[in-house]
Parts: structure tokens; sequence; C-alpha cells
């Protein structure tokens, strides 16, 4: 609760999931043995946490409305040394998505795609300088305004595009802020993240915010992000979802990838596709138009 002002506990706060579990086991055993009073209050800690954790599980996504358009996201953090450029795009051929986001790209990844034959608009985030950016896929035309991906840049691009069916546009910022491995990058990270909230609270319609967030639900700028940017968590009504690390076995992993939306927007589905080469997994998103709903 005080990662707002420490960094390193907001890191904490991403293990809400784990912590419910790890609570609950210790409660009980606890509260079976002569110390019954301090078990309830372990498991009294565990139900705070799950306070945090289950609108994830019982939350509603919303009500889509039939018939009406949809639209595909992929978000990617493919992972600097990763090569399995093959599967990447088998999958992403596989997959069928609108519209797609690489973050972590390099020239290699650039050259691969453009390469691949894949029935897509290209669009490249970073700048020569720059080793790595986000690469956008897009089905048809799309706008972009890149925000810069170097560490104190916004780490962002900004794209306008309009899906088959769709009678407005949709406004995307897929967005990849820092990882806060450390109280410097932990702070540039919660500026970029402030700079998403800030992008979505221009917006008006349909929009959202896309990728690699470097937060989980539980983290103080994210909740900010949600709350002055007028988004939802497309993540409520699917479950944890758990996209880093992939190197890991499940019960370590955490949600960092995310895709947040407005009010125009419903969630059809959600879900994780397989590892690819990279330490996430790729999220898949599927939108529906419905102002109004």
């Amino acid at each position: 609760f005080a990662g707002a002002w420490v960094w390193w506990l907001d890191v904490l706060a991403n293990f809400r999931a784990q912590y419910v579990v790890i609570l609950a086991i210790l409660g009980l055993l606890v509260a079976a043995s002569r110390w019954r009073r301090t078990g309830l209050a372990i498991l009294g800690v565990a139900l705070v946490n799950l306070l945090f954790v289950a609108p994830l599980f019982v939350g509603s996504p919303g009500e889509p409305v039939a018939g009406a358009p949809g639209m595909r996201v992929m978000s990617f953090n493919l992972l600097s040394t990763n090569e399995s450029y093959s599967e990447v795009i088998e999958y992403i051929e596989a997959t069928e998505p609108d519209l797609v986001l690489l973050h972590e790209s390099s020239r290699p990844w650039e050259v691969a795609m453009e390469s691949s034959g894949l029935d897509y608009e290209i669009v490249r985030g970073r700048s020569e300088n720059l080793i790595f950016g986000t690469l956008v896929l897009a089905r048809d035309e799309v706008e972009a305004v890149s925000y810069g991906f170097a560490e104190g840049d916004g780490r962002a691009i900004s794209l306008v595009y309009q899906p088959e069916g769709w009678s407005v546009p949709v406004q995307i910022l897929s967005s990849h802020p820092l990882a806060p491995t450390s109280g410097e990058r932990a702070a540039l990270r919660d500026a970029q993240l402030s700079f998403a909230a800030g992008w979505a609270a221009e917006q008006e319609g349909a929009y959202a915010v896309v990728g690699d967030l470097n937060a989980s639900p539980w983290s103080s700028p994210f909740r900010l992000l949600v709350s002055e940017g007028g988004l939802r968590n497309s993540q409520i009504g699917f479950g944890l979802q758990p996209s880093f690390s992939a190197n890991t076995i499940f019960p370590l992993r955490v949600p960092i990838d995310h895709l947040l939306h407005s009010d125009d927007l419903r969630v059809r589905d959600r879900r994780l596709g397989p590892a690819l080469g990279s330490d996430h997994f790729p999220l898949v998103v599927d939108l529906d138009y419905a102002p109004g709903a």
C-alpha cells in the first residue's frame, strides 16, 4: 500500500495473487495449531489481498453488442535476444490480428517482418540511433506518431486506425515503459505511465492503451493510469492471465502486459499465446465497438 512512495514496495505489490495463496495456507496451518488467533489474523490479511485480486475473476468485461464490428489486437514483447522469427510470423498468420504491436523490436525483426509476406502496413517506432523500439503491423492504413523510445522519452507510439466495419477510427497508444529495476528507472516508468494517462485523458470515443506496461493491476502508477485516463482493464472477468515471465513456473508469474480501453469498447475475448522465444507471452484481445452499450 506504500508503493506510491517507495519504489521497491510497489514492485512487491505486483505479487498480490501469490500473497493470497501463501497467506491462506499459512493462516490455515497456524489456526489449526494452538495459535488460533494468530492464524485468523493471517487469514484476515489474505482476505485483504483477495479483495484486490477477485475483481479480475468475478467482474464483468461488459456485454458486447450482437453484430457489432470487431477488432483483434496482439501485443507482444519479443525480448531483445529473441531470434524465433518464423515462429512469431506463423503465430501472427494463425491468429490474424488486425493490429500487431511488437515491443523490443530491432532491425533484424523489422527486416523479418518486411520480408515475411504478411499482408500488413508496417510502421517502425524507433529512430535510427536506437537499437530497439515498437514495430506496428496494421491490416489497413494507419496514422502513427512516435514519442521516442529512449529511456527518458515517452516510450510510446500513438495510432489512428479504422478497422473494417467500424464507423469511426480507434485511437491507440502503444506503450512500453521501463522495467522498475532501480529507483531511477522506477521513476522514469512512473513518468511514462503518467504520460499515457495524460494521453488517454485527452481522447474521446474509442481509445485504448496497450503494451508491456511493466506494472500489474495492483501497482500504484497503473491504478492512476486507469483512473486518470478514464480506462477499463480488459483483464476484468478473464482472471490473472500472468504474462511474465514465461521462463518461470506459473505460480511466480505476474500480469504486466495489458490492454486498457474506453467505455465505447467491449472485450469479446482475451487470451495469452505461447512464449515464442520470449520471456513474455503474447496478449491477444478481441474488441467490439459498442458506444453507449
